[in-house]
């Protein structure tokens, strides 16, 4: 457990932070900006506050962003070409406390339309019910095997053993609860033989209701933000709805038992110099957090989890143990966490101008940000994947300063008050 007196430090420090940013971004966006233009005879100079550019950059930054993620999620799968029998795949399934959900993820996977299939659902051996649920199914299809973890205590731990356990030359990892289409994986496997080290679809909370539609607009905010840093070669893959070749996994060493695997995986495949596929026209479903405090306890997990593995590369870059891409790598972590920051200052320029009555400061950015995962959720609609969004999409605007506080009330926790728990989302298979 956490001890008061640091936890305490931690909120408080939350607070101070965040109204010095809010603070910093209205300073800075009362500095008046000059732009002078020579017209010939003429020179013209236009005045205005720092804070309108500070926008302007904002605003084509998500509409940029959100035309990429429009125009990939709305690309033909028949770019990858499927491939329905081939050499033997071992698709995991790590579960811990999912007997209610893991059916999702197991029943979908034995649909499948690649037929060389085995999957291999991964209990601890501490859960009952669990194990119980697992060996039912295993009993149920001939394609499904239960497997108690060796190495029990984490996902990580779990898919690792998995692996050591099976001789397939091909894997795939997938959670508990997810919702995997029929095609996924003989699309995945069609671009593993096409040379590609990894395969990683897209994975989408399943917007069933109020709080859930929150997750799921959230989800796609992160999608489109990841695109400005694809374009230099970073692919975000991960452990879930994810394919890859026994070599990728062993030039890796495997998933690293930290608390945000995935992401430490994606980092590991990108020093590595792995091939990604990333293609977000594949997609499969998930459930997600059904009230705010799951959304915004997963959500920090994974935020502490970035802090973790950024702190873990750092120690190795002092130790000369990184390259070039290693740099590189340090440098995405490090953006992604100054850029939601940047968020709250960005906040307190937003208010600025609605206080001095220039509306469209928000309302075109907003505007984009709704356009965009409108499109995405009516591609989503139309495939079957979801069944349409609340009127919670219309919050979707205020993820960005909620990301700065999250981001902040991270970066405090993880060196003030952190232990090394996690947070664990309910799931109830709804």
């Amino acid at each position: 457990m956490i001890s008061t007196a640091p936890r305490a430090v931690d909120h408080g420090a939350t607070v101070v932070g965040a109204f010095t940013l809010l603070l910093f971004g209205f300073a800075q966006g009362r500095e008046i900006q000059r732009v002078s233009v020579d017209l010939f005879v003429v020179t013209v100079q236009v005045v205005f506050l720092e804070a309108i550019s500070s926008m302007a950059v904002f605003t084509g930054f998500v509409a940029i962003t959100g035309l990429l993620l429009v125009r990939e999620v709305w690309t033909s799968r028949d770019t990858i070409e499927p491939v329905t029998d081939g050499p033997r795949l071992t698709a995991i399934v790590p579960v811990y406390r999912d007997h209610k959900v893991m059916d999702e993820s197991v029943e979908s996977l034995c649909e499948s339309t690649y037929e060389n299939l085995e999957i291999v659902v991964v209990a601890e051996p501490n859960d009952e019910a669990t194990l119980k649920r697992a060996r039912e199914l295993a009993n149920a299809n001939e394609r499904v095997e239960c497997l108690i973890n060796g190495n029990p205590g984490s996902k990580a731990g779990a898919i690792n053993y998995a692996v050591r356990e099976t001789d397939a030359e091909y894997i795939a990892v997938f959670d508990a609860d997810e919702r995997v289409t029929p095609e996924f994986l003989s699309r995945g496997m069609g671009a593993l033989l096409e040379d590609a080290d990894v395969f990683q679809g897209r994975r989408i909370p399943r917007p069933t209701g109020v709080i859930e539609t929150v997750a799921y607009c959230e989800r796609i905010v992160f999608h489109a933000s990841y695109k400005i840093v694809e374009l230099s070669g970073f692919a975000n893959c991960r452990s879930s709805s994810t394919v890859l070749t026994r070599e990728a996994f062993e030039r890796v060493d495997g998933y690293d038992d930290v608390l945000t695997e995935d992401l430490d995986f994606a980092h590991a495949c990108y020093r590595e110099g792995l091939t990604v596929e990333q293609a977000r026209q594949c997609t499969n479903t998930m459930e997600a957090p059904h009230t705010l405090r799951d959304l915004w306890g997963q959500r920090k997990r994974w935020r502490v989890g970035q802090i973790e593995v950024l702190h873990a590369t750092l120690i190795e870059l002092l130790r000369g143990q990184l390259g070039r891409r290693g740099i590189i790598s340090i440098g995405r972590m490090c953006s992604s966490l100054l850029g939601c920051l940047f968020t709250l200052a960005l906040t307190s320029k937003l208010l600025l101008l609605f206080i001095l009555d220039v509306e469209s400061a928000f309302l075109l950015p907003a505007a984009i940000l709704v356009g965009t995962i409108a499109l995405v959720a009516w591609r989503d609609t139309r495939d079957g994947r979801i069944d349409g969004l609340s009127w919670t999409v219309v919050l979707a605007p205020l993820l960005y300063p909620a990301f700065g506080i999250l981001t902040l009330k991270s970066l405090l926790g993880y060196g003030l008050s952190w232990d090394g728990t996690w947070y664990e989302v309910e799931k109830t298979g709804s």
